[in-house]
C-alpha cells in the first residue's frame, strides 16, 4: 500500500472568491509557504497554526498609531482557517500565540473555535501571550515556554475615566472596604474611609461582578476542553488572584497554579522553528494579526484501487 501524497492546500483565506467582501480586504490569514515552517508539519504531521501580533504599530494620524488587538477581524480569519483545518481532518496541532490580547469575547470565540478542530493541541509562547492570548494559549493541553516568554492574568479590563481598570481592582476595594466596618459603624469610621466606601456603586459593582463571572466561566470552559480536571480551580486563580492585570506570569508560576508548561528545551527543534515564524512576522506593520497555517502535505490514507 502506497503512501498517498495530497499537495498543499490551493485555496487561501485571504481568496475573495472564498469570503464574501469586503470582508477578505479585512481578515489576515494565509497559508504559510516557508519551506521550513512547512517542512516541520510534514514531518510531525501536525498543521502548524500562528496567531501573532506585530509590534510595529500603524500610522493612522500624524498622532496616532494603530496595533493588532483581538477582535472581529481576527474572528473571521480564524473561521476562514477552521474550514480549512476541518477539511484536512488534522487532528494534532502546534499553536504559536505572540498576543497583547483585545476584547473578551472574540479570545473566546477563537479559542473555542480552534480548540474545538482538534484532539490535541500544543502551544507556544515564544515571547508574550496577554490576556485575551493568555486565553488562546490555554488551548494547548502543554504550553511551551522559555526564558523570555510570559502570559497574564484574564482579569476583565473596564473603562474608567478615560483609562482601563481591572473589575478585579473594584472588587479587591469592596473587600477592604468591607472590612473596614466589620468592628465599626460608619459614624465610627475615619473620615478618608467613609469618604472612599460612600463612592461605591451598588449598580456598577453587580456590573463589574457579572463581568468577573464571565471571564470564570470562559476561561473554566477553555481549561475544561483542554483536558484540565481542575479547570475552575487554574481559573479562578488566572482571574482573581494576581494583584494586576500586566502580572508576568512565567513557566514556573504558570506550573505552580496548575497549568501544564514544558520549558522550551525539552522540544528544541519545534521551539527553534517557533522562533524563525515569529521573527518573520514580529515586525510587519499590521493593525489585526498574522494568522498563518501551514497543513502536512502527506497523509495516511490507502490509495483506493481503481
Amino acid at each position: 500500500m502506497q503512501q498517498k501524497i495530497r499537495s498543499r492546500p490551493k485555496r487561501t483565506a485571504s481568496n475573495p472568491q472564498e469570503i464574501p467582501e469586503p470582508l477578505a480586504k479585512l481578515i489576515n490569514a494565509k497559508p504559510e509557504e516557508d519551506e521550513r515552517v512547512c517542512k516541520l508539519a510534514d514531518e510531525d504531521k501536525v498543521a502548524l497554526i500562528a496567531f501573532i501580533a506585530p509590534y510595529v504599530g500603524v500610522r493612522i494620524s500624524p498622532i496616532e498609531e494603530a496595533r493588532a488587538l483581538i477582535s472581529m477581524p481576527d474572528e473571521f480569519g480564524v473561521e476562514a482557517l477552521v474550514k480549512e483545518l476541518k477539511d484536512s481532518k488534522v487532528r494534532k496541532a502546534y499553536l504559536l500565540v505572540n498576543s497583547p490580547g483585545g476584547s473578551m469575547d472574540s479570545s473566546y470565540k477563537i479559542a473555542r473555535a480552534i480548540r474545538r478542530c482538534f484532539n490535541e493541541i500544543t502551544t507556544f509562547v515564544p515571547h508574550i501571550a496577554a490576556s485575551g492570548g493568555t486565553l488562546l494559549a490555554l488551548t494547548g493541553n502543554t504550553i511551551v515556554m522559555g526564558p523570555m516568554s510570559h502570559i497574564t492574568p484574564l482579569d476583565v479590563q473596564i473603562p474608567y475615566k478615560g483609562t482601563s481598570i481591572s473589575a478585579a481592582t473594584f472588587m479587591r476595594f469592596f473587600a477592604r472596604a468591607s472590612q473596614w466596618f466589620e468592628k465599626m459603624t460608619p459614624d465610627e469610621a475615619p473620615y478618608p474611609q467613609k469618604a472612599l466606601s460612600d463612592k461605591l456603586d451598588p449598580f456598577l459593582m453587580e456590573e463589574w461582578s457579572g463581568l468577573m463571572d464571565t471571564a470564570l466561566d470562559y476561561v473554566g470552559e477553555i481549561l475544561g476542553l483542554a483536558g484540565y480536571e481542575k479547570n475552575m480551580q487554574i481559573a479562578q486563580q488566572l482571574v482573581t488572584a494576581f494583584p494586576s492585570h500586566g502580572y508576568v506570569i512565567t513557566a514556573e508560576k504558570a506550573k505552580d497554579i496548575g497549568l501544564n508548561v514544558k520549558e522550551s528545551s525539552e522540544l528544541q527543534r519545534t521551539w527553534d522553528v517557533m522562533r524563525y515564524w515569529l521573527s518573520k512576522y514580529m515586525f510587519e506593520q499590521q493593525i489585526t494579526h498574522c494568522i498563518r497555517y501551514a497543513l502536512p502535505r502527506l497523509t495516511n490514507q490507502a490509495e483506493q484501487p481503481s
